[in-house]
């Protein structure tokens, strides 16, 4: 019986291996052909402009803030020089326990006032509004009671007075031009309902007034992994999934989306901790169950500038929190798992995330253990589960080297022959020690479920660089 249970292991884990190397393999090749579509398209066509009255649709920016006096001053003056007509921005502050809320109202100079917000979503009282105009663009600040991320989105929501709003985080820098290209697809198709940003790492990028003026290659090594991670995600799985409106996560970081969808979907689910993916999942489930439709894509060229955590302690919460939020979301939507009825968001995408993103801790581990008994049994060909694994190792380095090239042509940034070479030796690296580290943190959100389900954990913020070092 335990020969009968280990061989079957062996198999199911052996396929499991391949045809997730294929899924890398695709997406990899997906995101490249859209990549260059897109240059294609700048080329060859007209630009596709917002410049005119015609040609826009106004935007409400939120931006949710709980303690983020150190970074929030740049992400309003990033916002302040975005390339767009018309748009406000509404910052949430939620109970915050800093001077968060006092120094994005000395800056920019705000005036306490009295208005009424309907509430459409559900969200915690109001403590104070303070607005502002400056170059045209409202500025308002609303203070409020803490309820967490999803609960400040929801009164950002109530508060917005536009029918598109962009969520952006607070410590988080907007390029100039990413309103402009996210809403793009939007005004080409009015199937778009939700498009998700580009996350740029700018732990090593140097910022002035909002702006990014300069981008340095990372010198520590958490944060280049981090990178490398990053671009095989968005620049891979991501715009893969745009083939088929089977996105079923847009970054909290930086997504855009229409306004009468979310209100009719219920806002943000306040007792989660992954509201980004949540919502997306829930507007999936509304559209197919009401039949309107739709499509939910991230965009190539919406560049959002992002800290990740520097340390092990802060990327172990951060990963923790996010796959809980991942376990939360399949939960509550967890009819849609093998279910005909929704087509490929059922088959394709909900499957991968249900078995590679969401199991696969699980999956990994009990595929190591049974790698163990199958060798104490004398079960296995050790040369060739050898080989396997390098070749493994070898082809998903060389899929990360290739999203990362991606990354680089699409910011069109200088890069030195060493720090290219230093990418693809980390690429390999990354295999022996980030890897299973990743896999740790993502299996303690099983372990530590109860404890941490509600726990949306600090993450140390460092003030963004205003020089060249």
């Amino acid at each position: 019986m335990l020969r009968t249970i280990v061989e079957f292991i062996n198999v199911f884990f052996f396929l499991y291996m391949l045809l997730y190397a294929g899924f890398l393999f695709v997406s990899t090749i997906a995101g490249a052909l859209a990549l260059e579509k897109k240059s294609r398209k700048k080329t060859f066509l007209s630009e596709f402009t917002l410049s005119d009255a015609s040609g826009y649709v106004p935007v409400s920016i939120i931006v949710p803030a709980y303690n983020e006096s150190l970074t929030i001053l740049d992400t309003i003056r990033s916002l302040e020089k975005i390339d767009y007509l018309e748009y406000e921005i509404i910052i949430v502050d939620d109970g915050s326990k800093d001077d968060t809320a006092r120094a994005v109202i000395n800056q920019f100079e705000l005036v306490e006032i009295k208005r009424p917000i309907r509430r459409q979503v559900p969200c915690k009282d109001v403590l104070s509004i303070w607005e502002t105009v400056r170059q045209g663009i409202p500025i308002t600040l609303i203070c409020k009671e803490n309820g967490g991320k999803a609960d400040a989105l929801n009164m950002g929501i109530n508060a917005s007075r536009y029918a598109y709003f962009l969520e952006i985080d607070a410590d988080s820098v907007l390029q100039k031009d990413a309103l402009k290209n996210l809403m793009e697809p939007i005004l080409e198709d009015e199937r778009v309902i939700a498009c998700g940003g580009m996350i740029q790492i700018a732990n090593q990028a140097v910022i002035e007034d909002g702006e990014v003026k300069h981008l340095a290659f990372p010198k520590k090594k958490l944060v280049l992994l981090q990178m490398l991670e990053y671009s095989r995600s968005f620049l891979g799985s991501r715009l893969f999934f745009n083939g088929f409106s089977g996105n079923m996560i847009i970054s909290g970081a930086c997504g855009l989306f229409q306004k009468s969808l979310v209100i009719a979907c219920g806002g943000y689910d306040t007792s989660i901790v992954g509201e980004d993916m949540e919502l997306v999942v829930k507007l999936h489930h509304f559209c197919k169950c009401h039949r309107i439709p739709y499509k939910i894509i991230n965009v190539a060229d919406g560049n959002c500038w992002t800290q990740v955590p520097e340390s092990v302690g802060d990327l172990k919460k951060q990963r923790r929190r996010w796959h809980m939020g991942l376990i939360q979301s399949i939960t509550l939507h967890h009819d849609i798992i093998f279910n005909p009825t929704y087509g490929v968001i059922s088959m394709v995408s909900m499957t991968y995330y249900l078995i590679v993103e969401c199991l696969g801790p699980l999956i990994e581990i009990i595929g190591l253990l049974n790698i163990i008994a199958a060798i104490f049994l004398e079960m296995i060909y050790l040369d060739f589960m050898i080989w396997y694994f390098v070749l493994f190792i070898i082809f998903s380095a060389l899929v990360t080297s290739a999203s990362f090239l991606s990354r680089i042509y699409l910011l069109d940034t200088e890069i030195t022959a060493s720090q290219i070479g230093k990418a693809f030796l980390f690429a390999f690296l990354e295999a022996f020690g980030f890897r299973q580290l990743i896999t740790l943190f993502r299996l303690s959100a099983f372990i530590q479920y109860r404890k941490y389900k509600d726990y949306w954990g600090d993450i140390t913020r460092q003030k963004h660089n205003r020089r060249v070092s």
